[in-house]
């Protein structure tokens, strides 16, 4: 049986998915997972070896799962911003800075004056760098660890680092390098101002490339590590948001997809010939070729849900049959999400979590049914975002944790008044990225083509119309409340 390979690079874990490459059928899926660290206040670090040991503990777990079969094409998929600094043998000099590290606040600041505004709208996409991107934790590691950066000689993002592993080829997708910051999304390469800037020589870089282009071919010490055939091809992916969209089917014009995990993320499809999308919003090219995609996020999400669990030491289960019982809007508790800050539009690192309207009568079913509907309202507010921008979703396909409970589905299609489907395989990403991989390898016609022919639906929400008003004036009660104490951070 021919099949194909999704590997996906995220912030706690390596997820393996194999799948028939005929159907899409997923024929094994594992996860090896690892625990970045936090060494100082706001900074995240992984060491660099986590990274292949995941992938070949994933690997071969997938592999077993799934009964040994022929594996013809490998794709990727990411998270974004995490990089390393690599020595002129490859090697690493140092742990990973990960996403979500915030060293970096003051070289964000000096960066976005010192390329402007207009300039970064224009050329990047976003008109601030902010310290979640790549460009001001690298100047930060210029500036305050010299001994390692006087010893760099390539500086890589988690896809070209597994890809030089697997292959021995450094080589680097758009949307993955758009996150350090340092991209120009009009010429689609590394933008010269920005790396002036950083203080980042171009051959320090990896060569760019579009999702479903060769790296290259698996290595015989990969492939023997791993469990796979050498001569393999090994494709370029995506940002993971993207993979999932491409296997959750979202390869078209009026779709969404999403994702709540530890953050909340929607991602709109839209055609490509359309005006410049407004200022706060993310976009690029989409995967396939004459699409646009736009990124709307929250920081925190189904992260909310385990904060509470953790606090009031309860299961997920027991907390959402308990917030089911609690009435829409919480009995006029509202529970304010931005635990780390606003993300799309504003970006605002100032904004903190918390509850307003807590009454005595008030238990642990309305905060807990207070935090899912905020959850919720962060997906309506990504959603108008996208509208903001031209895109029209009429659908929303939801993936993550939180995708699992289907009273927590039911009541984000109310609030969102969209249909709302959960796709039959969870692992979207992986799928993705095993697309992308099948193309590659010229086993799948097209990205669009397979991502339609492989997506199913298992179950769909539609929104309910005699819960509108009750939820409505909950959305407006939240809106309000970040208006009143955090003026303009929702845009």
């Amino acid at each position: 049986m021919a099949a194909l390979m999704g590997l996906d690079l995220g912030t706690t874990a390596v997820k393996v998915g194999i799948f028939d490459g005929e159907s899409g059928e997923p024929l094994g899926v594992a996860r090896a997972e690892y625990s970045p660290v936090a060494p100082h206040p706001g900074w995240v670090e992984l060491d660099a070896g986590e990274y292949w040991r995941a992938t070949v503990e994933a690997t071969r777990m997938a592999l077993s799962h799934s009964g040994g079969p022929e594996v013809l094409g490998i794709g990727l998929s990411s998270q974004g911003q995490t990089f390393l600094p690599l020595d002129a043998g490859g090697r690493p000099l140092r742990s990973a800075i990960v996403w979500l590290d915030t060293r970096a606040e003051d070289q964000a600041r000096r960066l976005t004056e010192a390329l402007g505004t207009a300039e970064l709208r224009r050329h990047r996409g976003a008109a601030a760098i902010t310290a979640i991107d790549s460009a001001p934790k690298m100047l930060w590691l210029r500036e305050h660890e010299t001994d390692v950066w006087g010893r760099t000689r390539y500086l890589v993002m988690l896809p070209d680092y597994l890809g030089l592993l697997l292959t021995g080829e450094r080589r680097l997708d758009l949307s993955n390098a758009g996150s350090t910051g340092m991209i120009d999304r009009v010429a689609h390469d590394w933008w010269p101002r920005a790396l002036e800037a950083v203080g980042v020589p171009r051959e320090w870089l990896s060569p760019l490339g579009r999702p479903a282009e060769p790296i290259g071919e698996l290595t015989a010490d990969a492939a023997g590590e791993l469990g796979l055939r050498e001569g393999t091809v090994v494709a370029l992916g995506a940002n993971d948001q993207l993979d999932g969209a491409v296997g959750a089917g979202n390869v078209e014009p009026g779709l969404a997809s999403g994702t709540a995990g530890t953050a909340m993320a929607i991602i709109a499809t839209l055609d490509a010939s359309g005006h410049e999308p407004p200022e706060g919003l993310l976009w690029g090219s989409h995967p396939v070729p004459g699409l646009r995609y736009l990124l709307c996020y929250a920081k925190t999400s189904g992260v909310l849900l385990t904060w509470l669990r953790e606090l009031l030491g309860a299961d997920y289960e027991e907390l959402l049959a308990e917030a089911e019982q609690a009435p829409p809007g919480a009995d006029g508790l509202v529970c304010l999400p931005h635990f780390s800050g606003t993300a799309t539009p504003t970006f605002r690192s100032d904004v903190r979590g918390g509850f307003a309207g807590l009454t005595l009568a008030h238990g642990r079913p309305h905060v807990v049914r207070s935090v899912v509907e905020a959850v919720c309202f962060c997906a309506r507010d990504a959603l108008a975002l996208a509208e903001s921008a031209g895109a029209s979703p009429t659908e929303l396909r939801m993936l993550g944790g939180a995708a699992q409970s289907e009273w927590w589905m039911q009541l984000m299609a109310d609030v969102t008044r969209r249909p709302l489907a959960i796709p039959a395989c969870p692992d979207a990403a992986v799928l993705g990225g095993a697309i992308f991989g099948g193309v590659a390898a010229g086993l799948l016609e097209s990205i669009a083509a397979a991502a339609r022919r492989f997506y199913r639906e298992e179950r769909r929400f539609e929104a309910r119309e005699e819960m509108r008003d009750a939820l409505d004036e909950a959305y407006g009660a939240y809106r309000d409340t970040m208006q009143r104490l955090y003026p303009g951070a929702l845009g």
